[in-house]
């Protein structure tokens, strides 16, 4: 073990004030999740050999008390406390009860009037956002929620990231994001030394941007060798709403039509125009599964023009029409959640 040294208190950083970190737990919650969002907290206190932080656990809803694989998460508070916490992190995988929504908002707004840092996690920032409470910021959240939070959030930017610190607003991902979060809210509390030290007990010796996408491309070799592939393909990605033509993508990346579809044929075995729609198809699955768009509404969001196209495109490439694949995943929700608005 280490201790914090003096350098801490030269960076103009309180690091030695105590600090306190409220952990508001949904049912069957990640415990991956869980551990690393507040292991970062729990090892400064080892480090400083002093109680920097105390963490409290509370239920999202108290009518059922979080557990996952039998084990029970400790409530240690409940929202009638008048109690305020400095950082307020609501880990959330899947849905809240309506009748459970009442107290949360209150208290999660009563906690950001006296002062407290809110952060989102996984699905939590879906809450966030009904709540009113990220309104004019930007944000993140489990890739899963995207489409749900983009419908909650109309004066919210949503970005595909891991983490996303803003003002006094925090969202991210989940699962080893987690740790990535934690680790940069340590950081902006406490300093660089006592961050540093956290880093070495926990054997995080390779941060991750907060930037970085969180999920990789399938077979992202041809992607990180050739830029050219890799910026049509992030062209496309950022358009599967309104698709370009072929042309206006090759253009986009500085060659002809020909020569981009040489690339594809040659590194992915395919041509631009069907990756195109591969990508506009698992955008529109996504939609179909994880938002409360109707069936008509995934395919214009998807960039088809008319339903009788979106839907000839979907059977092909799914074996299944997009209501029919909906029904399926409805079904499975009621084991694995996710299936959220």
């Amino acid at each position: 073990m280490h201790e914090v040294s003096s350098k801490t208190r030269q960076t103009g950083i309180d690091a030695e004030r105590k600090r306190s970190v409220a952990l508001v737990v949904g049912r069957e919650p990640s415990l991956h999740s869980a551990f690393l969002a507040i292991e970062p907290f729990r090892a400064a206190n080892r480090v400083s050999k002093s109680a920097l932080f105390s963490i409290d656990f509370l239920a999202a809803d108290p009518a059922t008390p979080p557990a996952s694989m039998d084990i029970a998460f400790p409530m240690t508070a409940t929202f009638e406390e008048r109690r305020k916490f400095d950082l307020v992190i609501l880990l959330v995988s899947y849905s809240v009860a309506d009748e459970a929504k009442g107290k949360l908002f209150g208290w999660l707004r009563r906690q950001s009037a006296a002062g407290a840092h809110l952060c989102g996690t996984d699905t939590g920032p879906l809450l966030l956002a009904e709540a009113g409470l990220l309104d004019g910021y930007d944000a993140t959240c489990h890739w899963t929620a995207m489409a749900s939070l983009k419908e909650l959030s109309a004066n919210t930017r949503i970005v595909e990231q891991l983490y996303l610190i803003d003002r006094n607003r925090s969202t991210c991902a989940g699962q080893a994001a987690s740790l990535d979060y934690s680790m940069a809210m340590l950081r902006h509390m406490c300093g660089d030394a006592l961050y540093h030290l956290v880093g070495n007990e926990l054997i995080y010796t390779a941060p991750r941007s907060a930037e970085l996408r969180q999920r990789e491309i399938v077979n992202p070799q041809p992607f990180m060798t050739n830029p050219i592939l890799s910026r049509a393909q992030r062209i496309m990605q950022e358009t599967v709403e309104s698709p370009l033509g072929i042309e206006t993508v090759a253009e986009r990346c500085g060659i002809s039509v020909r020569e981009l579809q040489y690339l594809f044929q040659r590194h992915l075995n395919t041509s631009p125009k069907k990756r195109y729609i591969a990508l506009r198809l698992q955008h529109a699955k996504e939609l179909v599964l994880y938002s409360s768009m109707s069936i008509r509404e995934t395919g214009l969001a998807s960039g088809f023009a008319t339903p009788s196209a979106y839907y000839r495109a979907f059977v092909a490439f799914f074996q299944t029409n997009p209501q029919e694949y909906r029904n399926a995943f409805a079904k499975k929700s009621t084991i694995y959640g996710r299936n959220l608005y």
